[in-house]
């Protein structure tokens, strides 16, 4: 016995089942693109810390990103704050790596940033357990060119 209209109901299943799998493929390859990558320079009391990071304002003007410092010693942080009229305030949790110690601490500060988005420079207050006394300093990001 045969039955044809089964037939055509489990082919038609498999029809719908793979264009679902074909566009769940096709919305995952248009993710968000990559964020911009910055090279950062931090100087602090006259020690320079260099490294990268992601640095991306929304339209609201909240800042994300991650940063990771490697030269002298490794810094971690995720950034956070706003931008409001082209300044961005923020104080952000850090961990480092303090010759084989490690160490914590936030930074806080302002940063002016221009206008494409292409770099911001500011200056810094950190504290923590990772130097008995507050530190100063100014940092620099610039973008990356494509």
């Amino acid at each position: 016995m045969s039955f044809p209209l089964f037939r055509r109901v489990s082919v038609s299943g498999c029809v719908a089942l793979a264009s679902v799998v074909a566009l769940s493929a096709s919305l995952s390859a248009r993710q968000a693109p990559a964020a911009p990558q910055y090279d950062v320079t931090f100087d602090v009391q006259g020690s320079a810390y260099n490294g990268s990071t992601t640095f991306v304002i929304d339209k609201a003007g909240k800042v994300t990103g991650t940063m990771k410092l490697d030269t002298p010693a490794t810094v971690d942080a995720k950034l956070n704050g706003e931008v409001k009229d082209g300044v961005w305030t923020f104080s952000y949790a850090f961990t480092m790596d303090n010759q084989g110690q490690p160490c914590s601490g936030t930074v806080s500060g302002s940063a002016k940033v221009t206008a494409d988005h292409s770099g911001a420079e500011g200056t810094v207050t950190i504290g923590g357990d990772c130097s008995p006394d507050a530190l100063s300093g100014t940092f620099a990001f610039k973008k990356r060119a494509k």
